[in-house]
C-alpha cells in the first residue's frame, strides 16, 4: 500500500493533517522541532503557485499538482555534496561531535569529510588520519 516505506523506521512520516505530520518529523539529531505552522504555511504557499502556474522560490518548471489531500507524507532527508568546506563537525582530535557538541565515541573523521575551513586535499586526509588514528588507539578503539 503507498507510500511503499516503513514509516515505523523513522525516516517517513504521515498525518491526517499538516499540523499533525508536523508534530511526528521528529529525528534524533534534529535541532528543532517542526512548526505546524510553518509546515501548514509552506504548504499553502506551495499551493499559491500551482493556482499562478509560477514557483516564486525556486523557479521550478510550472507546478502543477496542490498538496490537499490526506494522508499526508514526509520524508527526512540529508543533501550529500561533494568536495565543500562543509563536512561532518570535529574536535581537535578528529573525534565527530552530535548536533550538541557532543563527542560520539568511536567515531572519527578526517580529510574531505570532515567539516571546517582547513587545508584542501591529500595533505588534509594525511594529517587528520594519522590524528584520528592515534586518538583512537589512546581511546583503546584499535591497537597500534
Amino acid at each position: 500500500m503507498p507510500p511503499y516505506v516503513d514509516l515505523a523506521a523513522g525516516f517517513f512520516f504521515s498525518g491526517n493533517r499538516l499540523a499533525d505530520l508536523a508534530e511526528k518529523i521528529v529525528m534524533k539529531y534534529q535541532r528543532v522541532p517542526m512548526p505546524p505552522q510553518n509546515l501548514e504555511e509552506t504548504v499553502a504557499r506551495y499551493n499559491s503557485f500551482v493556482d499562478t502556474g509560477f514557483d516564486e522560490d525556486f523557479d521550478k518548471p510550472t507546478p502543477m499538482y496542490k498538496i490537499t489531500k490526506p494522508p499526508f507524507y514526509a520524508a527526512w532527508a540529508t543533501p550529500v555534496v561533494h568536495d565543500t568546506r562543509a563536512g561532518l563537525r570535529i574536535d581537535a582530535k578528529c573525534q565527530v561531535l552530535d548536533l550538541n557538541g557532543e563527542v560520539i565515541p568511536g567515531l572519527y573523521c578526517g580529510g574531505e569529510s570532515a567539516g571546517g575551513f582547513s587545508q584542501h586535499g591529500l595533505a588534509r586526509a594525511v594529517c587528520q588520519g594519522y590524528i584520528a588514528g592515534n586518538a583512537a588507539v589512546a581511546r583503546g578503539f584499535c591497537r597500534p
